[in-house]
């Protein structure tokens, strides 16, 4: 699926909210305005995003900072009522976005979009909005998130419509879809057994399995997932329908140079296949701190680290009845300081500083799911893994301009 798809969701909203506005509105003056001021908004601005690469950045995952933007153009932005707008080709096309409460006290703090962006390009958005009121469109649903389904099972899981991840004990574990579409809302289900959507098709055992996080204390790994690591707090963000979101708060983690707390944000977007790691770091203002997230050593495995890519993948075989998979994390070059090695996953030792927030992606991909990347698989999901981190890495520029 592309993004057409979402520009095809937001041309049949807009149609049809603007039918309704029409409906309600008294008199032909009202009814010959096609704008986005006939669903009320009275406000806008414009949002321009530059893709400086030569590379063409599909399903490309966007977040607008609200506090910037009220700082920047629009200090009364109202995130109840505000839509996004592709105005080109002299038509008004609905982009379908998503605004988040990332501490759940009724204020939004991001907007979500996804955007097909061409190579060396600078698109141009309309954001309109009105200081009062609230209004909702709700377009196709393609990101879910929700908390543990059985007892002693998974704390939370996350998925687009073509991954799925769950949180085991601070382990990650993932889903293999045999087609794309949703499936956390219909669990528990068997999830050792093949379903009609696919199947559970890593088995994390006592590994970080799909990026388990670590802490290290000098040279000393210390592990943040398994039945001895005390478990994170999870709470849901969002259920979707453009990203499905979680966080994870992971009690204090004791150090010689002090305590270290982590929070995560665990985010699946639609029409992608990854889900990104925001880490928010506290410790001792000023100390560095090494973390990361490790990937389970497969049976029959081959492994690759490219460091100047932000690249790290394994693939080999996966749960009992899956068959073949595929594991990466992406990073950016220049959080990486090591790789470690122990007896059942490799762990990726990255730099992050307090108060500072450390992004990387984590992603799997199945031989016989959405997500295969052909044969030859390992050598494929190589270069899949490498082109992925070319693209999560690329500077995109978005300014906010007043209108």
């Amino acid at each position: 699926m592309t993004m057409d798809t979402h520009r095809d969701d937001g041309r049949r909203l807009i149609a049809a909210a603007l039918v309704a506005a029409f409906a309600l509105a008294a008199g032909p003056v009202v009814a010959q305005t096609r704008g986005p001021e006939a669903l009320g908004f009275t406000k806008h601005f414009a949002v321009e995003i530059t893709n400086p690469s030569k590379l063409a950045l599909e399903n490309h995952v966007l977040i607008l900072d609200v506090a910037d933007i009220r700082a920047s153009v629009a200090a009364d932005f109202n995130t109840y009522m505000y839509a996004l707008f592709d105005p080109a080709g002299g038509e008004y096309a609905l982009v379908v976005s998503q605004a988040d409460d990332l501490d759940k006290d009724r204020y939004h703090d991001q907007i979500v979009l996804v955007r097909a962006l061409p190579a060396s390009s600078t698109t141009r958005l309309l954001c309109y909005y009105t200081p009062e009121r609230s209004f909702q469109l709700m377009p196709t649903q393609k990101a879910f998130a929700r908390s543990g389904w059985q007892a002693g099972g998974a704390e939370a899981g996350w998925e687009s419509n073509l991954a799925a991840f769950k949180l085991i004990q601070g382990r990650i574990g993932f889903y293999g879809k045999l087609q794309p579409g949703l499936i956390l809302k219909t669990f528990p289900a068997a999830e050792a057994k093949p379903q009609d959507w696919g199947m559970d098709v890593l088995d994390p055992g006592q590994s970080a399995g799909l990026g388990g996080l670590s802490v290290w204390d000098g040279a000393t790994r210390i592990p943040l997932f398994g039945t001895s690591a005390p478990l994170p707090t999870v709470t849901v963000i969002s259920p979707g329908p453009v990203r499905g979101l979680i966080k994870a708060e992971y009690p204090a983690v004791r150090t010689a140079a002090g305590e270290v707390m982590l929070t995560v944000f665990h985010s699946a977007f639609a029409d992608n296949t990854y889900s990104r790691q925001d880490v928010v770091i506290a410790a001792k203002p000023g100390v560095p701190v090494a973390l990361g997230p490790g990937l389970q050593k497969l049976a029959g495995g081959t492994s690759s680290l490219d460091r100047t890519k932000g690249a790290f993948s394994v693939w080999g075989k996966g749960a009992d009845r899956a068959g073949e998979i595929g594991l990466a994390a992406v990073f950016a070059p220049a959080d990486f300081a090591d790789l470690g090695d122990a007896a059942l996953d490799r762990t990726l030792k990255l730099a992050g500083l307090t108060g500072k927030t450390l992004t990387y992606w984590l992603a799997g991909a199945w031989e016989r799911g959405v997500t295969a990347p052909g044969v030859p698989a390992a050598k494929n999901w190589t270069r899949q893994v490498e082109d992925l981190a070319a693209r999560l890495l690329v500077p995109v520029k978005v300014e906010f301009k007043a209108k």
